[in-house]
């Protein structure tokens, strides 16, 4: 773990006396060492408190950026819309191809013509995939690798957005898509919304099927990385025993669901390899763990509707060839009439952790989750996170009615270190339970971290 990368939470002193606190960075989570007090995010990465957009040259091609002074988007409408580059400061989230930087390629006109040309990023296709028949695209078909048009909807503010939009397909799938990206100023969350229209004259039906590359090798010498790491929540009433399943012939050791069964943890090896999974835990992450980078993507699942390739609402596609993996979240099967469009919508987050991550918010991913325990001291409370937004965690103990009985207690946090809490605190007369809250620099309300019952002598969130 690189020095600085890792704070530590201990404040072993009353809750109610408000006393003590600090942040020392460590060299890992297992072997903690003190350092100085005081925020170490980086002065070239501060949240600014406003969007910009502009048009830029990226690899190339002509673009658009989008970036906040934490996260940075680009986006090439000239390749089939993608998304080419999400990226916390200087730490890439997508795998791009540099054999294809810079090209282009006119439709192509007949079957022997037909060739992907995988520029990487991420993208949207119409599944199943079977029924479409790409990619390549389809002869008389530019969703894929076609020329989008776009615009900037907002150039600047407490909000950017740009549109992107496919030309219409009505003879081959029906659909024309529209890509709505929307970047928030102060968190890494960014709001990818993809609309399938139908332009044809007859009802058709697909799923939404969001397609992201992200690397596989994490560093310049290596073919492939075992750290590069994809997890989701596993289903327990899922209809495969092990709650995933294989959608190539080939299987993988690659696929572990971790030895609890709750998670599954997908480590490349450079294997050629995919599987599907009806996980309804509304989320994906991807974790870069040697330099102790996720990026998840969070989404609304649906227990009742159908959805492709056997019932999959995720889907992991490993390489064999170039060195990336794929995060696949797919919407319901939605049929359409005529004019009618239907949306999926993805959040995007970035932050500073290493894997496994087990759970995840709106506010924060968990690798280890929040517990509190009953001690000599008090009540210890422990727990490793990971915030999506600068600011600070607030502690402190809550009555039934959600409302605080002690003072509370705060740490400065920020996105790119991953934060550590161990914290001691007496108990308090009518607490149910301990309250952790992320609120902003100026004390304004982004979520609750976590909240854990006081109900047993050792409590623990799902």
């Amino acid at each position: 773990m690189r020095w600085g990368k890792m704070v530590l939470f201990v404040l072993a002193a009353a809750l109610a006396a408000g006393c003590g606190g600090g942040l020392s960075p460590s060299k890992s989570s297992s072997h903690r060492q003190p350092a100085i007090s005081g925020s170490s995010f980086p002065q070239a990465l501060q949240a600014t408190g406003r969007v910009t957009v502009e048009e830029i040259s990226y690899k190339g091609w002509q673009a658009l950026r989008m970036e906040n002074g934490l996260v940075t988007v680009v986006a090439v409408p000239a390749l089939g819309g993608r998304i080419m580059e999400y990226k916390l400061g200087d730490h890439p989230f997508l795998w791009v191809n540099p054999d294809e930087f810079g090209k282009m390629y006119e439709p192509v006109t007949s079957e022997e013509q037909r060739q992907w040309h995988n520029f990487g990023g991420y993208k949207a296709w119409p599944a199943p995939q079977e029924q479409w028949g790409g990619p390549p695209d389809p002869l008389g078909s530019e969703l894929d690798g076609g020329e989008w048009t776009s615009e900037i909807v907002s150039s600047g503010g407490p909000v950017g957005e740009i549109e992107i939009v496919s030309p219409p397909d009505d003879e081959v799938t029906g659909l024309q898509i529209t890509r709505g990206i929307l970047m928030f100023a102060n968190t890494t969350r960014v709001r990818v919304t993809e609309t399938f229209e139908n332009v044809s004259d007859k009802p058709i039906t697909w799923s939404i099927w969001g397609v992201a590359q992200v690397p596989g090798s994490l560093t310049p010498q290596d073919k492939f990385s075992e750290q590069a790491r994809i997890y989701f929540p596993l289903n327990p009433s899922s209809r495969k025993p092990e709650g995933f399943w294989y959608l190539s012939e080939r299987q993988s050791e690659q696929f572990e669901p971790t030895g609890d069964g709750q998670l599954m943890e997908v480590s490349y090896r450079g294997e050629k390899a995919k599987i599907g999974a009806d996980s309804m835990g509304g989320w994906i992450a991807y974790v870069d763990g040697i330099h102790e980078y996720a990026f998840v993507q969070r989404f609304t699942v649906s227990e009742l509707d159908d959805y492709p390739d056997d019932g999959a609402t995720i889907e992991v596609w490993t390489s064999g060839e170039d060195s990336y993996m794929e995060i696949e979240v797919l919407s319901p099967l939605y049929t359409l009439q005529p004019n009618e469009p239907i949306s999926a919508t993805q959040e995007w987050y970035a932050t500073s952790l290493a894997g496994p991550i087990r759970d995840t918010s709106e506010v924060a991913a968990i690798r280890e989750p929040l517990q509190v325990e009953s001690v000599e001291a008090g009540l210890r409370l422990t727990g490793e996170l990971g915030v999506f937004a600068p600011g600070k965690i607030e502690i402190d103990l809550i009555d039934d009615a959600g409302q605080p009985l002690s003072e509370v207690t705060t740490l400065a946090v920020d996105p790119t270190q991953a934060v550590i809490v161990d914290k001691t605190v007496p108990p308090v007369p009518g607490a149910v339970a301990v309250r952790l809250r992320l609120v902003s620099e100026r004390d304004a309300p982004i979520g609750e971290v976590a909240r854990v019952p006081l109900v047993t002598k050792t409590a623990q969130i799902p």
